[in-house]
């Protein structure tokens, strides 16, 4: 899948390009990485590819154990120390600037600020960069590369997705089921195996618990609003003291169920 960008994106990284790759959560991002990443290290390549998880430190730690760099340094008397971050990022920079390498930072849009200056001051060593990432900011690292949006996915390429997804979980998917899935799924991969998987624990539309069907009640209650201020307008027309008061009374107690309904329904949806 994605053979054609993943050729692409080598070719475009073994001849010196950065690039910077958008694709919706998904979409297959980051098989792609690890696609070109092999590519890459064929063609004798050392190649770092990291995702930021919240922790600076240990995604640079992370990177320092794939290129080479070590992450401590000893004294006098041979005791470890570990590297600050700027320690380690000025270290990694040194490695990576050498030929032959190359970082990919995948979910590159979630990088803190202090990464993304950091990959700045990669871009313009010479560093070769490959970002896998979804609608960044335009700023900083992102306005510097080429940019490749990832097309979707062939229908064919989905189903087979499907099918095989299937197969390995030991479902036998109709025509119908196959059709079905793959035009759910939103050319997303992703989505395709949630799918499949939901297929397996029997959650249809009508059993899932990520959705619900309502029916909007709201005109038939405004036609009962209506027609009780019609009573209200006859009674008092008439003079009809009765009248009136019963139409006041209906359309409080009108009132009074549509909020006890709205409450009770909002109380029951998915966050």
């Amino acid at each position: 899948m994605r053979e054609q960008e993943a050729t692409a994106i080598a070719e475009a990284l073994l001849s010196g390009e950065g690039l910077l790759v958008l694709g919706e959560p998904g979409s297959g991002k980051t098989t792609l990485g690890i696609t070109v990443r092999s590519r890459l290290m064929a063609e004798g390549y050392t190649v770092g590819m990291v995702k930021y998880s919240g922790s600076a430190i240990d995604l640079l730690k992370e990177l320092c154990d794939q290129v080479g760099v070590l992450p401590y340094i000893e004294d006098d008397n041979g005791r470890q120390k570990n590297k600050t971050a700027t320690q380690l990022r000025a270290d990694i920079l040194e490695r990576l600037s050498r030929a032959k390498h190359c970082l990919i930072a995948d979910d590159a849009h979630r990088w803190s600020a202090a990464l993304r200056y950091w990959l700045e001051d990669c871009f313009r060593a010479g560093v070769l960069l490959l970002l896998l990432g979804w609608q960044p900011a335009p700023k900083d690292i992102f306005t510097k590369l080429p940019v490749l949006e990832l097309k979707a996915i062939a229908e064919q390429e989905i189903r087979n997705l499907i099918r095989a997804e299937a197969e390995q979980q030991n479902i036998r998917l109709s025509v119908r089921e196959l059709a079905e899935l793959s035009s759910k799924s939103g050319s997303n991969p992703a989505v395709a195996k949630r799918l499949v998987s939901e297929s397996l624990l029997g959650l249809t539309d009508d059993k899932s618990a990520d959705h619900y069907r309502y029916v909007d009640g709201t005109p038939l209650f405004l036609v009962g609003l209506l027609g009780l201020g019609t009573v209200r307008m006859i009674g008092l027309g008439m003079g009809d003291k009765a009248l009136y008061i019963l139409g006041g009374l209906l359309t409080l107690a009108a009132l009074a169920i549509r909020m006890i309904l709205y409450a009770a329904n909002r109380g029951g949806r998915r966050l």
